[in-house]
């Protein structure tokens, strides 16, 4: 038996399953990403899915979707309750999910990562275009046949080119001039933000590419 599979999670389960969640800062978060997703998206479509474990506790929740061409998945609100965190669920809850994803040949993957998230994506290979127009880092990428395993390598192997494919317009709508909108504070931030994503922040060689384009 495997030791980790997923569940899907309607809103009741959902909302019973969080209950249990002891700690204030991940109660507060995953009444949030429920709100969310009510206001974004039908439960009767798709509900969160959960990491669970061969006992079926819940370890860890992820909302997503897969659009209806199946060329883009999209990660929206991840989260591991703080009892369950530093233990590889998160990363083996978008291994599993990632996979699911290859199967049925999606082509790209894209999320936002706030600030306090960015380590956690960086080490698993992600690249970040820019930001949003409220400041969240914006990732756009190819999907790799073999899923999160394949991030690092692809990262690593192809060129911006390449990775940004036909969707430079996509991309470029998402993150033009925004960190120049950043408030004093997001500015603060952000400017630590560069320079420990380093390399993982390619808004300059964006920029260039964008010109030549011209």
């Amino acid at each position: 038996m495997q030791p980790y599979h997923l569940e899907s999670l309607n809103r009741d389960a959902y909302i019973a399953s969080t209950a249990l969640i002891q700690d204030a800062e991940s109660t507060r978060f995953a009444d949030q990403s429920l709100a969310w997703w009510d206001r974004h998206f039908s439960w009767n479509a798709q509900g969160c899915s959960v990491l669970c474990d061969e006992n079926n506790a819940h370890l860890c929740y992820l909302f997503y979707k897969i659009d209806r061409y199946g060329q883009y998945l999209t990660l929206y609100n991840l989260f591991t309750p703080q009892s369950e965190q530093r233990k590889g669920y998160a990363t083996e809850l978008l291994r599993l999910i990632l996979a699911h994803a290859a199967e049925k040949h999606v082509r790209r993957i894209t999320f936002t990562s706030v600030s306090a998230s960015l380590d956690f994506y960086a080490l698993l290979g992600f690249i970040y275009w820019g930001v949003n127009d409220i400041g969240d880092y914006y990732c756009n990428l190819p999907l790799p046949v073999d899923g999160l395993d394949g991030i690092i390598g692809m990262i690593q192997k192809d060129d911006l080119k390449t990775l940004i494919g036909a969707n430079m317009t996509k991309i470029y709508a998402k993150i033009e001039g925004n960190e120049h909108r950043l408030s004093s504070a997001q500015t603060l931030i952000y400017q630590a933000d560069i320079v420990k994503l380093g390399e993982n922040y390619v808004l300059n060689q964006l920029h260039i590419l964008k010109a030549k384009e011209v």
